[in-house]
């Protein structure tokens, strides 16, 4: 039995405007606006068109429509309707498109998108650049913008320049003398430790702030008033993460001699809750929500090879994938962290010589990187919300 489904359909000639803003998605919706563009590629290839590339700008404003949708804001009592002034979503455009539906699943919109001659002529338009934004309400109604532009070549995928709000910042700590430096211009001090220390930066207890605590050999500190946490053995070096994804990040330590990661659940002294065999002498390993899921997962970078090993078990191995890594020279640092806001972490390089930032949205080596500049080069670079 299909569901209802209700569409809308758009076309606008030649044209120029600005953007609107638009909020950060949920990992699910995030995976429907991906499957919602590669559906409507694989229609136009199947026809010998171009696939179409993704503009951040639309897809900013194709998120924002849906929003306004979902929130009930349509005029007249109507589930859907169009964007007031469709050529206000970009710059630079010479033709515009805009589909607009609501339903429960990305296929079922998607044949129904196909089978109204009106939005299949939007699918198979000359267009090359495609925005689809996706808001899912509780109840698990979907509404969809797809966005289609006629425009110049080269249009970037993601929003170049400073990071959008909501993202992790960048961050440099000295621990021998607590000089601080954060992206937002802050420059305070922090409890100082002593050479060698290394800084860990998490959400320690769940308020959605994130601390910076030093390991020293076996010992982590969480500051004044906190109480430290024994664990880890020497040469081991340390890791934090939400493991298990009830929201508060926790210690680990990857022990290299013996390829063994071992994280605890909870800051509190005790035994490992979960030993993983991974990684082996000479890898760089960091933590992160690598696929939107919630949690934490280790990986591995390997310098000898340029591979990084990804895993998203959590407190298991899980799946492994093997991707090329960014190349580390002598005296960088790499780091991980939500740039885009979007719910999912990405690597980032600290190059000392040339005090900059490299930021890739994404885990896709042909990925926009955004370069940030450090007023300093000293430091252990570091990643959080603060």
């Amino acid at each position: 039995m299909r569901r209802l489904v209700i569409l809308l359909t758009a076309l606008l000639v030649l044209g120029a405007a600005a953007a609107l803003p638009a909020g950060a998605q949920s990992p699910d919706e995030t995976a429907a606006e991906a499957e919602f563009l590669d559906r409507i590629n694989q229609r136009r290839s199947q026809l010998g068109l171009a696939p179409l590339g993704v503009y951040w700008d639309l897809v900013d404003d194709a998120r924002a429509h849906s929003r306004y949708q979902a929130d009930g804001r349509c005029s007249a009592g109507q589930r859907i309707c169009h964007s007031d002034n469709l050529g206000r979503v970009a710059d630079g455009w010479h033709l515009l498109g805009e589909n607009v539906g609501v339903g429960y699943e990305v296929a079922e919109l998607d044949r129904a998108f196909w089978e109204s001659p009106t939005h299949q002529a939007n699918v198979v338009g000359n267009y090359n650049y495609a925005g689809v934004g996706v808001v899912i309400r509780d109840d698990g109604t979907l509404y969809v913008t797809v966005l289609f532009m006629r425009g110049e070549d080269g249009l970037p995928a993601h929003q170049p320049g400073p990071l959008s709000p909501g993202a992790d910042r960048p961050a440099l700590y000295d621990a021998a003398t607590g000089a601080w430096w954060s992206t937002d211009g802050a420059d305070s001090g922090l409890v100082s430790g002593a050479p060698g220390d290394q800084p860990l930066a998490c959400d320690w207890n769940g308020d959605g702030t994130t601390t910076v605590g030093l390991f020293q050999t076996g010992h982590l500190s969480l500051g004044e008033g906190a109480p430290g946490v024994f664990y880890g053995s020497p040469g081991d070096v340390a890791l934090c993460g939400d493991w298990d994804g009830d929201g508060v990040q926790t210690i680990g330590v990857f022990r290299p001699e013996s390829g063994t990661v071992f994280l605890r659940n909870t800051n509190s002294i005790g035994p490992a809750h979960a030993e993983l065999r991974f990684g082996e002498v000479g890898d760089v390993p960091i933590a992160g929500d690598w696929f939107g899921t919630g949690y934490d997962s280790v990986a591995m970078l390997r310098p000898a090879t340029g591979t990084l090993y990804l895993t998203d078990g959590g407190t298991t191995i899980g799946n492994v994938l093997a991707i090329p890594g960014p190349v580390l020279s002598a005296g960088e640092q790499l780091i991980a962290g939500d740039w885009d806001g979007t719910g999912a972490d990405a690597l980032g390089v600290y190059r000392p010589a040339t005090s900059e930032f490299h930021l890739s949205l994404g885990l896709d080596p042909a990925a926009d990187t955004v370069v940030i500049s450090a007023d300093r080069s000293t430091g252990s670079a570091l990643a959080g919300r603060w």
